[in-house]
């Protein structure tokens, strides 16, 4: 049975002539692959490593913002009108959000950058409060901090 193997050039061998001959070669490689994957493991523990520093850092400004942990209180209230939004895109500029088969866009420019913050297809749990003319959204991100959004209410 002939095959062919990646040697000086591409000739056909035999299977047991490429196993014998490629024996070094495939160890080498293995070798290789095996200091390229210490390495990725490397990187991924550093990585590991300072994210959770990050959210030990979130979870401090989240119990020490009288914001955040007012919204947290507010959540908690039978009366708050409770709402479940999903997220529908999330990009370098806006943020969308459905909202009873409605579209709400932020501009990113005005409302901060939530790329990462938000994940497409991801239902979120939300706090609405309407009056004036004006809606305002408090939803919670990925990372438990509450956002509040605000957008003026369109008659149709």
């Amino acid at each position: 049975m002939y095959g062919w193997y990646p040697q000086e050039g591409y000739y056909p061998i035999s299977a047991g002539e490429g196993r014998r001959y490629n024996e070094y070669e495939l160890l080498r490689h293995i070798a290789r692959l095996e200091r390229r994957l210490a390495e990725v493991q490397e990187a991924l523990s550093a990585c590991m490593k300072k994210n959770d520093g990050l959210k030990k850092d979130l979870e401090v400004v989240r119990l020490q913002s009288p914001v955040q942990t007012q919204n947290d209180q507010t959540y908690q209230q039978p009366a708050v009108d409770k709402v479940n939004v999903k997220c529908i895109a999330a990009t370098g500029t806006s943020v969308t959000f459905e909202i009873s088969e409605r579209r709400l866009t932020f501009d990113s420019d005005y409302y901060g950058k939530y790329v990462g913050e938000y994940t497409p297809e991801k239902v979120y749990a939300a706090m609405a409060d309407y009056g004036a003319g004006q809606i305002y959204l408090t939803i919670k991100d990925d990372n438990e901090i509450w956002h509040t959004f605000r957008y003026s209410r369109f008659e149709s």
